[in-house]
């Protein structure tokens, strides 16, 4: 492992110790190995230390009291020696050419803040298609480039597939400690505001789809994508003249809406009310929240 690496590979983790060591080795296995692997962990109980104690000095070893991913990755960036940074979930898989691919793009743009690229789902196609983001828009984003309504409308950046550079990261905060599952996207955003992000039409790590996910949590996934545009909206008023209010207001309000059938469904039927007035407040002529709207203040539920 050099003094002084061009890529620190972060893995923040937590209560993984039965997925993590795959994890390790499909980075280790890596074509480019001028880099530094950095293990988070993030107050695990279940012998995630034990475990990797058997790798020795192939990877530092940090912990901290449970305070979440985005906290966990912080402490791995703050304590990086590379120029570069790759953000690794602790269940899902690099593939050998992921650091080459992205490094190769990098090292020739000295400029570009991020450059991310595609995955594939680990277990075979999901959702009738073979990668994350659609053969076709892959295409599109690395001909056409990136522009702030391909991540406003989809989230598309997972940081398994991206190379940050560091002075970027630490220029714009790190991640948001308050998120748990919306921080990708909200670095995304942030960078995207400040400097040129590039997308290359490359498959470069396998997601892992299991019930231990942390974006399954439906609730916190739409309560802190509200809160991410929200913010985004607050930090860069020229926003609202990119993507166009209108544009805005019906994301919101799609995520009230979404968020008011999961709680109805839930039985909090206050709380699902509650959720769809803000919808209807932004959308105040969609007959669809106005259906739901009048059905449920009907309810005795």
């Amino acid at each position: 492992m050099s003094d002084t690496p061009s890529v620190s590979v972060v893995i923040a983790t937590y209560n993984r110790a039965d997925l993590l060591a795959e994890t390790i080795e499909s980075v280790l296995n890596q074509r480019f190995q001028d880099f530094e692997l950095i293990v988070v962990d993030d107050g695990s109980t279940d012998g995630t230390r034990e475990a990797l104690g058997a790798y020795g000095a192939r990877l530092r070893y940090f912990y901290q009291e449970n305070r979440g991913p985005s906290a966990a990755r912080n402490l791995g960036v703050s304590n990086a020696r590379g120029a570069w940074i790759a953000i690794q979930d602790s269940d899902d898989l690099v593939t050998p050419e992921h650091l080459e691919t992205l490094v190769g793009y990098a090292h020739e743009h000295s400029d570009c803040a991020m450059v991310f690229a595609n995955g594939s789902y680990l277990g075979g196609a999901e959702h009738n298609r073979e990668t994350i983001i659609p053969a076709g828009k892959s295409r599109r984003l690395a001909e056409q480039g990136v522009g702030l309504a391909d991540l406003f409308e989809r989230s598309i950046v997972r940081l398994q597939a991206a190379l940050i550079s560091k002075p970027c990261y630490d220029a714009v905060g790190g991640h948001d400690e308050s998120l748990r599952i919306c921080m990708d996207l909200d670095l995304s955003f942030r960078l995207f505001m400040k400097y040129p992000l590039t997308y290359l039409d490359r498959v470069v790590f396998l997601y892992r789809k299991h019930q231990g996910n942390t974006g399954r949590n439906e609730e916190l996934r739409l309560v802190e994508n509200i809160r991410v545009i929200d913010k985004l909206v607050a930090e860069f008023p020229e926003v609202r003249k990119m993507l166009g209010q209108t544009t805005i207001d019906h994301r919101v309000a799609y995520r009230y809406y979404r968020l008011a059938k999961g709680r109805w469904t839930r039985h909090q039927c206050d709380d699902a009310r509650s959720a769809l007035r803000a919808a209807i407040a932004l959308r105040p002529y969609a007959l669809k929240y106005r259906y739901y709207q009048l059905r449920w203040n009907h309810s005795e539920s």
